[in-house]
């Protein structure tokens, strides 16, 4: 019996973003990477005993304008908020590729527009806004070459955020549990977050909270067989309060524990619960 293929991956996104740092943690974990690859050889590529990565970006120009994967192809998206790409852009030596529609916020922008397709084709969006070069590095690894390879199957990702700090900008799909009873307003509980039982019974034992896990549980379920059936493999769902301390970490932590009882690979982070304590 040959061994099975491992699978191809298109790593693109934002200039500044960290393209050049992934292609590195990747390059070191072993994996077989191609920097600029004309996007119309992306289809030609196959897999081997490791994954194969072939960097596709806006330095292509127009080409990557409407881009679509071909079948089996996955694709890893890398972006950062844009005061951040502007900071980094204004340090950074090298030509950017839509230049010509002006500097700074003019240039990402126009860099946004020309990578829309490639942004909506992605299985998995990595934000680098807050990560390091380590950080960054680990995260792109996670998704493209964990340890002991591809596990394949589904692979949800469930994470916490707080509104007021920002969008989720990974998330394929964002909820808002702002409408659910809250902790901030009770000050035994203000100072603890969502991973305290104390926190999490007031969010789930209270009717509406337990409703809004129910129903979730059941929306995402289905909705994950109609991806997988589509071939899509990867989904990350954001949850979002006011802080991102108390109710979104209950009611991420709450789906990630559910879906891995039922034996789903979960990814559970939390984003803004380690904020400092905001009286």
């Amino acid at each position: 019996m040959g061994v099975e293929q491992a699978p191809v991956w298109i790593l693109t996104g934002m200039s500044a973003a960290g393209k050049a740092t992934a292609l590195a943690a990747l390059e070191r974990r072993g994996a077989r990477c191609i920097d600029n690859l004309p996007v119309e050889l992306a289809g030609a590529l196959r897999g081997g005993e490791g994954p194969v990565v072939a960097v596709v970006d806006a330095r292509q120009g127009e080409a990557v304008r409407g881009f679509v994967p071909a079948p089996g192809v996955r694709v890893l998206f890398l972006d950062a908020r844009d005061e951040v790409l502007v900071r980094r852009l204004a340090d950074s030596t090298r030509p950017h590729p839509c230049a010509a529609a002006g500097t700074g916020p003019a240039a990402v922008a126009a860099e946004r527009r020309l990578l829309e397709a490639m942004r909506a084709a992605a299985d998995v969006v990595v934000d680098s806004s807050a990560l390091d070069a380590g950080g960054l590095g680990r995260r792109v690894v996670e998704a493209i070459a964990p340890e002991g390879g591809d596990a394949g199957g589904f692979a949800v990702t469930l994470s916490s955020f707080g509104f007021k700090y920002g969008p989720q900008l990974e998330a394929d799909w964002v909820v808002d549990a702002r409408m659910l009873r809250n902790p901030f307003w009770e000050p035994e509980l203000r100072p603890l977050t969502g991973l305290d039982p104390a926190v999490r019974a007031h969010v789930l034992d209270h009717p509406p909270g337990a409703e809004f896990v129910d129903r979730l549980e059941q929306l995402l379920r289905w909705t994950m067989a109609a991806m997988a059936e589509r071939q899509r493999t990867r989904l990350h769902v954001a949850v979002g309060c006011t802080g991102g301390r108390h109710r979104s970490v209950v009611v991420a932590s709450e789906l990630a524990g559910r879906l891995r009882g039922e034996g789903v690979t979960v990814a559970l982070r939390h984003r803004d619960v380690e904020r400092p304590d905001p009286r």
